[in-house]
């Protein structure tokens, strides 16, 4: 059984992607993520996968690494995620269970310009926030 829950977990039961390039080439979307991360903490949580076959039995995060970055850099110890567990029947996540659109919109900042995409079986397998240096949203965090 597939499910999607919302949870917040300790930084250290998360696995993330560290870019250098986030570090070395994107230092202005790096310093505007640090200074609203730092005024605000995380205002979206981080999108994970756990317990699928791409990565094995951990939780790992699709959309959120330069988030998980940024909030190791600040020290931040507990982390607001969105998580598709996919051995949810055999490896269970505690956490709030998320059925509809509407209650993963209602986790992020900008509801209304949130991606949620499903695979051909209605399960949640992507959850993308409005890019954060567009035009006019950066403003939103900052």
């Amino acid at each position: 059984m597939i499910e999607t829950v919302y949870i917040e977990l300790p930084f250290e039961k998360i696995a993330y992607l560290d870019r250098p390039e986030f570090h070395e080439k994107e230092k202005e979307f790096k310093e505007a993520l640090t200074q609203s991360m730092t005024k605000y903490g995380m205002k979206d949580p981080i999108y994970c996968w756990a317990n699928g076959k791409a990565y094995g039995d951990i939780i790992k995060v699709i959309v959120g690494n330069n988030r998980m970055a940024v909030a190791k850099t600040l020290g931040i110890k507990m982390i607001p995620a969105v998580i598709t567990n996919f051995k949810a029947d055999t490896l269970p996540i505690e956490g709030r269970v998320l059925k509809t659109d509407a209650e993963i919109r209602k986790l992020f900042h900008l509801p209304k310009d949130l991606q949620i995409r499903r695979d051909e079986n209605g399960d949640v397998d992507q959850v993308m926030p409005v890019y954060y240096m567009k035009k006019g949203v950066q403003e939103e965090y900052v």
